[in-house]
């Protein structure tokens, strides 16, 4: 974001991580309820998209870090220069922006690499006219390829419905991925507090700040949800989603909801997870002082007795009993069981 400050607005610069300087994929699928056709070509200097107007076009471009391909974009579909620099900011919060032609929609999709053991997060962009959809992605991966698979083979809703409810379905198909994420960061906080609560260690804390990181970043991209969801129910955005929409759109409200807040349930289990390591670590080190501070206080006495009769005084008495030694030997010890019993009989020890 610091990239493009003292730059005026509709800037077209790409604020993400620097890429390779490799070639962006584009995809053109194209079907209806009888036929699907799939273009796809690497971009390079011309983008060149034939539409069908009796087909349902979906437009795919794997890659926005290129801005020259951005500002072709731009200039073939009349895309103004705002909405093409809020897709090419990668920490632009999920929003809709509604246009006279189109409307303009980001979010973030969110996927766990288990070899990195790390989240990724990725944003998608999505640009909705009457006949065209355009989808702009960082990479080329995504969590799409359950609904490529349902239009290349003709099967379900889609291949009946028009790009409003392709929309639809992979704002969902995002929404829906977001649950194995939480899933994950559930089981690690889990596996956290079992851990802490059984035996707290120094690399617990370590872990505990880097999961509150990771919380507070997934909070930050999903909260928005709310009013992207509400913002979609808008009367207003209909022609472009179509007729007989709006339950679909309700049951992705639905979703949304369950995200929003299990999210914020685990944000708290995550600060609750910093009190507890704290608690547990502050409980041990009570119990140790517990024991120290008995032990102390049991050799008290004893230390007393010996401290007395270990003074050189002429004239001490008890110096010259001839039994002096074993019964002070066996006041120590009574004073010491004594003293046990009453932790015991307290229930301190």
């Amino acid at each position: 974001m610091n990239k493009k400050i003292g730059l005026q607005p509709g800037t077209l610069l790409y604020t993400g991580d620097k890429h390779p300087a490799g070639e962006i994929p584009v995809t053109h699928y194209i079907y209806n309820s009888e036929s699907f056709k799939k273009n796809s070509f690497i971009f390079r200097n011309n983008l060149l998209i034939e539409l069908h107007p009796s087909h349902v076009n979906w437009l795919n471009i794997g890659g926005i870090h290129n801005t020259d391909l951005i500002k072709q974009v731009g200039d073939s579909f009349n895309i103004d220069s705002l909405i093409l620099e809020d897709l090419l900011n990668n920490s632009q919060r999920p929003k809709v922006e509604i246009r006279e032609d189109f409307i303009f929609i980001t979010l973030k999709m969110i996927s766990h690499s288990s070899k990195k053991n790390v989240y990724e997060y990725e944003q998608i962009s999505l640009v909705l006219f009457s006949n065209l959809l355009i989808s702009f992605q960082e990479n080329s991966f995504d969590v799409f390829d359950s609904i490529r698979c349902r239009i290349e083979k003709g099967i379900g809703r889609l291949k009946d419905r028009k790009e409003g409810y392709l929309t639809y379905s992979l704002i969902d198909r995002i929404v829906d991925n977001y649950f194995i994420i939480i899933d994950d960061l559930e089981e690690r906080i889990d596996d956290l507090e079992e851990r802490i609560t059984t035996n707290p260690k120094k690399m617990n804390f370590d872990e505990i700040l880097d999961l509150k990181k990771e919380l507070l970043k997934f909070k930050k991209s999903i909260l928005p949800l709310r009013e992207l969801s509400s913002k979609l129910r808008d009367s207003d955005i209909e022609e472009y989603l179509g007729e007989n929409i709006d339950i679909f759109l309700k049951d992705l409200q639905d979703h949304i909801v369950v995200v929003t807040e299990a999210t914020e349930s685990l944000f708290n289990r995550g600060n609750e997870l910093l009190q507890l390591y704290h608690s547990t670590i502050s409980n041990g080190m009570n119990e140790i002082m517990k024991v120290l501070t008995m032990i102390s206080t049991t050799f008290i006495p004893l230390s007393f007795l010996a401290g007395l009769y270990g003074m050189n005084f002429e004239f001490m008495p008890e110096l010259k009993f001839k039994y002096a030694y074993f019964f002070l030997l066996s006041l120590m010890g009574a004073l010491f069981l004594g003293t046990i019993y009453f932790f015991k009989r307290k229930k301190w020890w």
